[in-house]
């Protein structure tokens, strides 16, 4: 059996539990969720869509608090161990080139990646409709935001944690201006991550019971001695809604195209 290979910094401290015994699944749940509760702060009722990445001696990441009046926000949380986290009681503040206040009426899903020496926080905001907010910070003190990559209606937007090709590349998923009941996922090229082209199809919904509606990027790519290790999210519909499942693909480490996808896992 061939070694996979993990091209990626050393991640000291992450929190990991061992497989359960009769667990054959390649997933499985950590047995003390939730790791963070209701009405996690004043203001916002539960956390949803996280993102961490290691930072200094522990860990910092972007949530998706959702208020107690329904609005969606970013918010700011740090933890020494990745199960503890303590969160800014205000919203990311987000600015302008200018320094000024520029908050998006809501924002929701976030993703954070490093990409060389800067942090980029990606997530889904009204621009006219669904769109993706970018902004960028090196300190977790300023969070700059940057233009607006794509016109309505997109989400799922995955920044790559490194240039390809010495292009920042971006996976997104094109939809409508409602809950979309279809997606694929796309990927996209800029030279300084203002300007963005070379738009190419990477993979859609496949006959899979669990990725039969639609699809959507996940967590920041994985880079692998195989390729790109992509975790997704598939949806079906069912009688009671949508249900979405996390399956995972296998991208080209150059051409970033679909090499292989496995199956999901609810």
């Amino acid at each position: 059996m061939s070694k996979t290979i993990l091209y990626c910094d050393a991640l000291p401290g992450i929190p990991w539990q061992d497989k359960p015994a009769g667990t054959e699944l390649p997933l499985w749940r950590y047995t003390d969720n939730p790791v963070i509760r209701r009405n996690p702060l004043p203001g916002v009722a539960r956390i949803f869509n996280s993102a961490v990445v290691p930072f200094e001696e522990g860990f910092i990441g972007v949530f998706r608090g959702e208020q107690t009046n329904g609005i969606p926000f970013i918010y700011l949380g740090r933890s020494a161990d990745g199960i503890h986290w303590t969160f800014d009681r205000d919203k990311i503040p987000f600015v302008n080139e200018k320094g000024e206040s520029f908050m998006p009426p809501y924002a929701y899903d976030p993703r954070l990646v490093k990409v060389e020496d800067t942090y980029y926080i990606i997530w889904c905001q009204d621009f006219y409709g669904a769109s993706i907010g970018i902004a960028r910070t090196q300190d977790f003190k300023t969070f700059t935001r940057v233009e607006n990559p794509f016109v309505p209606f997109n989400r799922n937007a995955v920044l790559f944690p490194r240039k390809i090709n010495g292009m920042f590349t971006l996976l997104s998923r094109p939809s409508d201006s409602g809950h979309t009941p279809f997606g694929d996922i796309f990927l996209s090229q800029s030279p300084d991550m203002e300007f963005w082209g070379r738009h190419r199809h990477v993979m859609g919904k496949s006959g899979n019971w669990w990725e039969n509606l639609k699809i959507g990027g996940g967590a920041a790519p994985i880079e692998t001695s195989d390729g790109w290790l992509l975790f997704y999210h598939g949806v079906t519909g069912t009688c009671n809604g949508y249900v979405y499942s996390i399956g995972g693909a296998i991208l080209d480490r150059d051409e970033t195209s679909c090499a292989d996808r496995e199956l999901g896992l609810r």
